[in-house]
């Protein structure tokens, strides 16, 4: 899902490995917080002990909620971006190659899978990137239409973002995760509906 503008943000980058450590302990801590108790759970305290780290060392690295955060997010804007690189060199003469099931393993898997890795990252994503919900929609309706026209093309491709993110916001929880052995489920169910469709448009298409 491509990136939005990154935000400004004074957060400061330590150049040390003890400094690295420390730093990279507290993003740790706040993001199984948020996957814990979501964003409205998050407070510098609250991370610095988790972390085990001074509220010294909080302030040293982010001045305020909204700095940890603003980090948080940009982490996940890069992994989506490198993620969703790939999705967008594929050509639309490779798009109409592909088995049905490659079509979602390529459009979907890997960001679902990256969200069942770092389930903060869906509720920062949720929240914060409008544009980059618009780009992957575009992006997913334009494989869609060259597979099964411009007539169906749009609805499927909405079903499918559909069924993908609110299946995975409902799993994920980010207040529980009794669910999260089922997000393997996700892409049999993305790939049963689109072949669905996809047999479905060849017979009309036979019957005319």
């Amino acid at each position: 899902m491509p990136p939005n503008k990154p935000p400004s943000s004074t957060a400061r980058t330590p150049q040390r490995s003890n400094g690295i450590k420390r730093r990279e302990a507290i993003l740790r801590a706040a993001a199984e917080i948020i996957s814990e108790y979501g964003i409205a759970g998050l407070t510098l305290h609250a991370t610095a002990k988790r972390a085990k780290s001074s509220i010294g060392s909080m302030y040293h690295f982010f001045s305020d909620k909204d700095e940890l955060l603003d980090t948080l997010r940009e982490r996940h804007r890069t992994s989506m971006n490198d993620i969703m690189s790939l999705a967008t060199a594929v050509t639309d003469q490779e798009w109409q190659k592909m088995s049905t099931a490659e079509v979602i393993d390529a459009l979907f898997c890997k960001p679902i899978r990256y969200y069942s890795e770092f389930p903060f990252a869906l509720e920062l994503h949720q929240l914060h990137e409008g544009q980059a919900i618009d780009t992957f929609m575009t992006l997913v309706e334009s494989v869609i239409i060259f597979r099964l026209g411009k007539v169906h093309g749009p609805r499927v491709a909405k079903m499918l973002y559909a069924i993908s993110t609110g299946t995975l916001s409902f799993v994920l929880d980010v207040r529980g995760t009794g669910l999260r052995s089922n997000v393997s489920d996700i892409p049999d169910a993305l790939t049963a509906y689109l072949a669905f469709q996809e047999d479905l448009a060849a017979s009309k298409s036979e019957l005319r």
